[in-house]
């Protein structure tokens, strides 16, 4: 003897529509505020250059920029285009610094 299973209730097509974008809409803003409290703790916006721009940044030529580079400073390739984080190049620099004083 089996029992039927009824639904609690009936919804029809464009309330179950409006009903789901509504929890889209929710999650998506839900991890969008997540995610920007977490880029709020670290830095907003973080300085980003190409290689003209980290040349005259740090007054050198192209040629000591990818000098740099073999020695080991940390750079991001997108497609052809190298880009270097602010932060890291100016670590990169006191590292360097460093490691000329004690090596002379």
């Amino acid at each position: 003897m089996k029992q039927e299973q009824k639904p609690l209730y009936s919804l029809t097509i464009e309330e179950f529509i409006t009903l789901t974008k509504k929890l889209i809409e929710e999650t998506i803003s839900g991890k969008q505020g997540e995610s920007n409290e977490s880029n709020k703790d670290t830095n907003t916006k973080e300085e980003v250059f190409n290689i003209l721009e980290l040349a005259t940044f740090l007054r050198c030529s192209k040629v000591s920029i990818h000098n740099y580079k073999k020695l080991g400073m940390p750079f991001y390739r997108i497609g052809r285009k190298l880009l270097f984080k602010k932060a890291e190049v100016l670590n990169f620099m006191k590292t360097l610094k460093h490691k000329r004083i004690f090596s002379t």
